[in-house]
């Protein structure tokens, strides 16, 4: 008898059928979903779609249902063009997108009475179906989930090979993974789906496990899961796949990461990796591309780290208006948005064959953003270097800026010899000076509005972001010893209060301050206030971005001190300056790093935390912070 039950145990019957969910906009991956939807997007030159639909075929799969909305006509093309043996295909188009539950109701002509799969369409999987099947037999589930336990953000709770909550408030922890978006369904799904309209299929989860149901969880050892929904993501999968056993045969032979579609053409001196080219890209010699994805039919002149597609193949009537005023060909014109950078504005690069902009839009979550021409123009007019203003539509939120390149300091100092480091940093401490002095004489006789100046209020800000963001967020240091940090930090605010105020830059990091041409050029200035010049000092010689040597940064710091008038209270001020500038900075890094759109800001914590510890080490009186920061 055990025998004969471990035998029905294993025999498992293949589903037929399948649902692949293809419907929608992909906005994260914007704007190459305007040209191609994100199910299209190619892995090592088949889409996306196309891996589905193989996995499917290899499950014994005979009929598959895709949902589509979002272009719709091109999925139809594909699959019209690009049959899979074995697999009978049609689709379900929802003139309004149903979600991941509407799309069921829709579909029960396609259902019977037997379980059917339904995944989506945008991911990459690599496993055995054979788990699954058991799972759903041993538990007679309303669906059997598959589950990866260290992917993705881990909020389904599970116990016993069934799910028990699906929005854990322990998510990441012991116990939890996350769904994959592959499912075996029952048929009796639909009775607790609304019979029509938008509906979330994890809500039909929910509202099924309040009913009785049951939900398995499966996790399957070696499967292979991967999310295409966001560029960084699209792109890793590129790279693992290479070393996956069912894809290995892609990699090339000279230990660089480049996917090329058919028609693409690449000059040999340009610099390529990490990076994914679509179809007829054309890539000129000067071209440096690393980490981006290339659309269709672009043509590549210069640096692209992001995305780079097509102006006339966009549906932006924004950029299409702004080229017509600039009087650029958007069939010649390629758009490239420049990776987040941590603030309420976009920026795109636009670039033809002779002619190179940023595209600036913004918001006024932060109000300072609309002063950024106003600034530009005023410190242009005193000698400060900008990039100057090609068209500020400020009703609009936009603006388009002079292109100066993308070699900042933060890239170029890693590679400089010290001579060329103390050269370029002498230049720009000769633009700052003229900011500190001749700009502040200037907004003296002709007065400019400017950000919030550096008062006890928003020092008090900066302090507190770093005890919320950092010390108690990301370090977990308890009320008790906040308490005493807050008290400490204090004593630093009355004698900046106190100092000489200037016009100050008040976020000159490295990565703001670009070098196009052997000239320095500054970024980023719209913050531009009254403050303290030890505070612009602080954020260039102690930048977590670059980690200057010591004897580097005092040198830098004399030569300041000497083109100036007055350094003495600089000077005095610098290291009180640099602690609450790098304050500051690591609380920013806190909040940041907690988004997934800028977690890349962590990286810079452990330089931060160095260089903090060092300047505490010029500042008495806050032993409670120092001993928290102790290695």
């Amino acid at each position: 008898m055990p025998g004969a039950l471990c035998a029905k145990a294993f025999t498992v019957k293949h589903p037929r059928k399948a649902i692949v969910l293809a419907a929608g906009y992909g906005a994260r991956l914007l704007p190459l979903t305007q040209i191609k939807p994100k199910p299209l997007f190619p892995l090592w030159g088949k889409p996306v779609l196309g891996h589905t639909l193989e996995l499917l075929q290899r499950w014994g799969v005979r009929e598959v249902l895709v949902n589509v909305h979002y272009h719709a006509g091109q999925i139809l093309d594909y699959l019209r063009t690009n049959p899979v043996k074995g697999l009978h295909c049609q689709l379900s188009f929802e003139p309004e997108i149903l979600g991941t539950g509407g799309v069921l109701p829709k579909a029960r002509w396609f259902l019977d009475e037997d379980p059917f799969w339904m995944l989506n369409a945008d991911v990459l999987a690599d496993l055995p179906c054979r788990p699954l099947l058991e799972a759903n037999e041993r538990h007679n589930p309303i669906s059997t989930l598959w589950l990866h336990p260290e992917r993705g953000p881990r909020t389904v709770e599970h116990r016993d090979g069934l799910v028990t909550v699906f929005k854990s408030p322990l998510s990441g922890t012991e116990g939890t993974a996350t769904f994959c978006g592959l499912q075996l369904l029952s048929p009796r799904i639909l009775n607790h789906l609304p019979p029509s309209g938008f509906a979330s299929i994890i809500d039909a989860y929910e509202n099924a496990l309040n009913a009785g149901e049951k939900i398995a969880g499966v996790i399957v050892p070696n499967a292979y899961w991967a999310d295409i929904g966001k560029a960084e993501a699209y792109l890793a999968t590129h790279r693992e796949m290479l070393d996956h056993p069912r894809w290995k045969h892609h990699r090339p032979g000279d230990g660089r990461m480049v996917a090329k579609g058919a028609g693409t053409t690449v000059s040999p001196s340009a610099s390529i990796d990490h990076s994914v080219l679509w179809d007829n890209v054309t890539v000129g010699p000067t071209a440096r591309i690393e980490n981006a994805i290339i659309a269709d039919n672009v043509t590549v002149r210069g640096p692209v780290s992001y995305m780079a597609v097509r102006a006339d193949q966009l549906q932006d009537p924004e950029v299409t208006g702004i080229l017509r005023e600039l009087e650029w060909e958007p069939e010649s014109t390629t758009v490239m948005p420049l990776p987040p950078r941590g603030s309420a504005r976009t920026f795109t690069r636009l670039s033809t064959a002779r002619n190179s902009a940023i595209l600036v839009r913004y918001t006024l979550e932060r109000p300072e953003n609309a002063l950024y021409c106003s600034h530009a123009r005023f410190l242009t007019r005193n000698g400060v270097k900008v990039p100057g203003v090609l068209l500020d539509r400020p009703d609009d939120h936009i603006c388009v800026m002079e292109d100066v390149g993308a070699d900042s300091l933060e890239q170029l100092v890693p590679a400089l010899s010290r001579k060329s480091c103390l050269a370029l940093y002498r230049q720009t401490l000769d633009t700052v000076a003229r900011l500190h002095g001749q700009a502040t004489q200037a907004a003296r006789h002709r007065p400019i509005e400017l950000s919030m100046p550096f008062t006890r209020h928003l020092y008090e800000w900066e302090q507190n972001l770093f005890c919320e963001q950092f010390l108690s967020r990301h370090l977990g240091v308890e009320t008790g010893k906040l308490a005493l940090i807050r008290q400490e930090l204090a004593r630093l605010i009355p004698v900046q209060i106190r100092a000489p105020r200037v016009i100050i830059h008040r976020d000159l990091q490295s990565s703001n301050v670009l070098v196009k041409k052997g000239e320095i050029f500054l970024i980023d200035f719209q913050g531009m206030r009254l403050g303290t010049a030890a505070y612009d000092l602080a954020s260039l010689l102690c930048d977590p971005y670059v980690n200057l040597p010591d004897d580097i940064r005092s040198e830098l710091l004399d030569y300041y001190l000497g083109i100036v008038p007055d350094g003495k209270s600089t000077q005095s001020l610098f290291w009180v300056a640099a602690a609450e500038r790098l304050a500051q900075a690591l609380g920013a890094f806190g909040r940041l790093g907690a988004s997934p759109a800028t977690a890349y800001f962590l990286k810079h914590i452990p330089s931060g935390v160095r260089q903090l510890r060092h300047a505490l080490n010029h500042v008495p009186g806050l032993p409670t912070l120092k001993g928290c920061l102790e290695p």
